[in-house]
């Protein structure tokens, strides 16, 4: 039985899993709510000659160690963490789908960015972008190594249901933190006819572009503290640019960055959209990535 509170980790047996393992585990007990760490087991799909495919059921010495890979990490935290709850989900799924089945009413669902099945780098596909991509509830990616962090958390901001969303979920953890946010947007300069690429022209058309970005993300503030009753310090910044870049360099010493799984003008898909992806790929801090409810998406 899980409860709405746990926060869901991956485990494989990977470094990386071990760090978002590390990560979840004091993220719990922080929030004081359990922790649930989850393997999933699954053998390939095999050919059937003159016939269909097959799932091929794991063997014993494989299950074997799965469970003492999941015994290993309830040791690393009870070690560490002595008083957490914890439990642990052997699930005979591909690992994606059994994250997706544990956590699909958690706190948060967490994963790291590589895995022993991730060919080395986090790419469409992987679990932890299949699980960023399609989860409902909010899944932190924690990147190797993560340094020590200034405390601030950073926040892409684009006016869309699921930036809101993200924004929303920023406040609320500065508030259990007490930690200052960042509310950062880029802005790119529209088309414009030619002869206001004067010096004059050019400066007030960037101006424009730039209070118009800025009273976007300012109006999106108001409706998430109306909508969380934060008091969190917001710090807005502006920038020209590509807005996954200018998330990561905002969030270059961050406790945590937060996106939208997709932002304005992005196609409706279980894909992650292009400033999400490209945060989760660049970014050398945890980053979580937030989906908006259904109605709010779609409306």
């Amino acid at each position: 039985m899980t409860s709405s509170n746990a926060i869901v980790v991956g485990v494989d047996g990977s470094p990386d899993s071990g760090i978002a393992l590390t990560w979840a585990a004091a993220e719990a007990h922080r929030r004081g709510v359990a922790l649930y760490a989850v393997h999933g087991l699954w053998m390939p799909i095999a050919a059937v000659p003159y016939g269909s495919s097959a799932v091929l059921p794991p063997p014993d010495d494989l299950r074997a160690y799965a469970t003492q890979l999941l015994d290993k990490a309830r040791q690393r935290v009870k070690d560490e963490w002595p008083s957490l709850d914890m439990d642990t989900f052997l699930i005979q799924q591909p690992p994606a789908q059994a994250l997706l089945e544990v956590g699909h009413d958690a706190a948060l669902t967490v994963a790291g960015t590589r895995g022993l099945s991730a060919l080395g780098a986090l790419v469409l596909g992987s679990v932890s972008g299949r699980v960023a991509a399609r989860s409902k509830t909010p899944v932190v990616v924690v990147p190797p190594h993560p340094a020590d962090s200034d405390g601030t958390i950073v926040v892409g901001v684009d006016g869309s249901a699921h930036s809101d969303a993200a924004l929303r979920f920023a406040l609320a953890e500065a508030d259990l933190l007490s930690a200052p946010v960042v509310a950062v947007n880029a802005f790119h300069l529209q088309a414009v006819p030619a002869p206001i690429f004067e010096a004059i022209g050019l400066e007030e058309a960037t101006a424009a572009e730039h209070d118009y970005a800025d009273a976007l993300v300012r109006d999106a503030v108001v409706r998430a503290r109306a909508a969380t009753g934060s008091h969190a310090e917001v710090t807005v910044r502006v920038v020209p640019g590509d807005a996954a870049q200018a998330i990561v360099d905002a969030g270059q010493e961050a406790a945590l960055i937060v996106v939208g799984s997709r932002g304005r003008g992005e196609v409706r898909s279980l894909l992650l959209g292009s400033t999400s992806h490209g945060v989760l790929h660049h970014a050398s801090r945890p980053v979580a990535v937030v989906h908006a409810e259904e109605a709010d998406a779609h409306g």
